[in-house]
């Protein structure tokens, strides 16, 4: 048996475990989740109680025993769970009074802190980096609070609020205190403490051919706007290439935010557009939609056998869409009725090609112009739990959790021909006494003439363990398995899947035009460390990943297709005080890329951004996630 046959079956094993899990809940979990899950409380399942009771068997026992249950702690970690669940209760405890006066205290990116405001930076640099700083502005906060002044204290409210600004980049701890008044029994102060991030990052590059320069900021002004500029100037045909992007995230208290975007670079494939989109940012909220207009040209090969090198692609993409929610299944426990959303949603987009591909490449004609109307029914059950050492060292991330199920169909109009779409969705995902996980079933295709078309099946299962330690070394493993299974699909290049590394469900560093199919699996299985240790803010925390995945065509058992993998070692990058969440440097092994060779190894620098959370959001009208 050669080793993909035991990825393979591993892999399998995985899938069904976790599909299993899909529909288990916390029936001890406390309301409106907002406690850290160090301290969660949950019932031990069949396998957890089997694994305890047999651990002293044999040595695999214990090694499950040691990663599926033990959790061991450090004092440290105790005194920060305590000081988490105390700032919560006093929230709770102030449910109903009134709000007096909202009081802003933000502070500048070093030598400050949100539990003790005396406490000033001592050092030039520190001092040095804050001069150079504009600080947040004061209704940037406020923008993000979803209680006003004069309004009745609800916890639930002030908890969202304290997450939507952790939530933003610009920020990087927040918390939100309320303060009794002496002389008024019914009312408090509200006082919101953050610390601002470091916004401003400046890159560049250079070599004997080009040379670039990048300006990022990601708090322009103190307005919590993202202005992005990159100009890159090519010696040997001198020619250039320029992007800018303006980004503000929540126009006037609304949650709408607007962007406007234009790219174009030296062989002048451009990309222009501007957009208005209000998703539900909370799961309070009660409507969203967008605008989204834009142009965009490339060029990209084609496999051919008449040596075409490229062909030229150019169109226009108009996309609206709207969703309201109703409050539903007010005695749905284990959380607040109010985080309990039947949504219904509807979409409709247009793409209109202005060149393509001939007929001796698009046979089927498959870059052609399209009409899409879509529309959406849906049930959402979403909450967050706060928990750290995730993807940052010791900084309070909100993780969702919950249920989402939803139904989607329409029509769409396509060289002259109608046909009817119909899809579906199930995800799920919780924190269980053996870590994280959240599932993602989808599945939807086309049909025409009681026949189906271009059917998709995805599947996506992401977990990581409980938080361990090693002294005051803190260790997590993740996985994360993504599965995609074709049917019927067009014999175009276009209708095709990959396991390039610039797609959403790829092998990092991996890129081939000739590893195309309808079908692939990808698991990536991750080891990461996050070290005490720091200089200059700077944490590097040693990881071993890999990835494993099979693809294989539209007729073809996707077991019998090829297998790739790599196999990386590497130091993730994380920053208390700069704006990005972190970035990592690797060396990573390959067994074959077609088209480079066997056997690789590849340097990769790149964002670190591989493990993501599944959202169980139910909103804009969407396809099954293929390609």
């Amino acid at each position: 048996m050669n080793l993909f046959t035991y990825i393979k079956k591993g892999l399998l094993c995985f899938t069904l475990l976790s599909v299993s899990l899909l529909y288990s809940q916390n029936p001890n979990q406390k309301k409106d989740s907002i406690i850290t899950t160090d301290t969660i409380k949950v019932k031990k399942d069949n396998l957890i109680e089997f694994v305890e009771e047999k651990k002293d068997d044999n040595k695999f026992n214990k090694l499950l025993y040691k990663y599926l249950v033990r959790n061991p702690e450090t004092q440290k970690d105790k005194e920060t769970v305590k000081m988490m669940l105390d700032h919560q209760s006093s929230i709770k405890s102030m449910e109903g009074k009134y709000i007096r006066k909202i009081h802003i205290i933000s502070q500048d990116p070093f030598g400050h802190s949100i539990r003790d405001t005396t406490v000033q930076p001592q050092k030039f640099l520190e001092k040095a980096g804050n001069a150079l700083h504009v600080k947040t502005k004061e209704f940037v906060l406020k923008n993000y609070m979803l209680q006003k002044e004069g309004d009745a204290i609800d916890s639930l409210k002030i908890v969202e609020s304290e997450r939507l600004m952790r939530s933003q980049r610009f920020i990087r701890r927040v918390r939100i205190d309320l303060q009794p008044i002496e002389t008024s029994l019914d009312s408090v102060d509200v006082y919101i403490y953050s610390l601002d991030s470091w916004s401003l990052i400046p890159s560049g590059s250079y070599s004997n051919s080009k040379v670039e320069v990048r300006l990022r900021e990601r708090n322009f002004m103190g307005w919590g706007h993202e202005f992005d500029n990159r100009y890159e100037q090519n010696f040997d045909n001198n020619r250039n290439t320029f992007q800018t992007r303006y980004r503000i995230y929540n126009i006037q208290r609304s949650f709408v935010s607007f962007n406007l975007e234009y790219y174009i670079n030296e062989y002048d494939h451009y990309d222009k557009s501007i957009s208005l989109e209000r998703n539900f940012f909370s799961p309070l909220a009660r409507w969203a939609g967008g605008v989204y207009i834009g142009q965009k040209t490339y060029q990209d090969s084609i496999p051919n056998d008449l040596e075409i090198p490229s062909q030229r692609f150019k169109y226009n993409l108009q996309d609206y869409w709207g969703a309201v929610a109703f409050d539903l299944f007010k005695n749905l426990t284990p959380f607040d009725p109010r985080l309990n959303k039947f949504i219904v949603s509807s979409r409709y987009y247009y793409n209109q090609y202005l060149d393509s591909p001939g007929p001796e490449l698009d046979p089927l004609n498959y870059y052609s112009d399209e009409k899409f109307w879509l529309m959406g029914v849906g049930f959402s059950q979403r909450s967050f739990v706060q928990d750290r050492f995730i993807k940052n060292y010791d900084i309070i991330e909100d993780v969702p959790i919950g249920a989402s199920y939803g139904i989607t169909t329409g029509v769409q109009n396509k060289n002259n021909r109608n046909r009817m779409y119909l899809g579906g969705r199930i995800a799920a995902g919780n924190y269980f006494s053996f870590g994280y996980l959240g599932t993602d079933l989808q599945y939807g295709g086309f049909l025409s003439n009681g026949k189906s078309e271009q059917t998709a099946l995805a599947i996506k299962a992401h977990y990581y363990t409980k938080l361990m330690s090693w002294s005051d070394w803190k260790f997590r493993h993740f996985i994360w398995s993504d599965l995609i299974l074709g049917n019927n699909r067009l014999d175009a290049y276009g209708d095709k899947i990959g396991l390039d590394g610039n797609t959403p469900v790829g092998i990092e560093g991996f890129y081939s035009l000739e590893v195309r199919g309808t079908k692939k699996w990808l698991t990536n299985i991750q080891i990461q460390s996050y070290s005490p240790y720091s200089f200059l803010g700077f944490r590097l925390s040693p990881f071993l990943n890999a990835s494993f995945g099979l693809i294989n065509g539209d007729d073809r058992k996707l077991f019998n297709g090829k297998g790739f993998a790599k196999v990386g070692l590497g130091i993730l990058f994380t920053n208390d005080y700069l704006i990005f969440s972190n970035f990592h440097l690797s060396l990573a092994w390959y067994n074959q890329i077609p088209g480079t060779g066997n056997n690789r190894f590849k340097m990769n620098s790149i964002d670190n951004q591989e493990f993501q959370y599944i959202d169980y959001e139910f909103g804009k009208p969407k396809l099954v996630d293929y390609n």
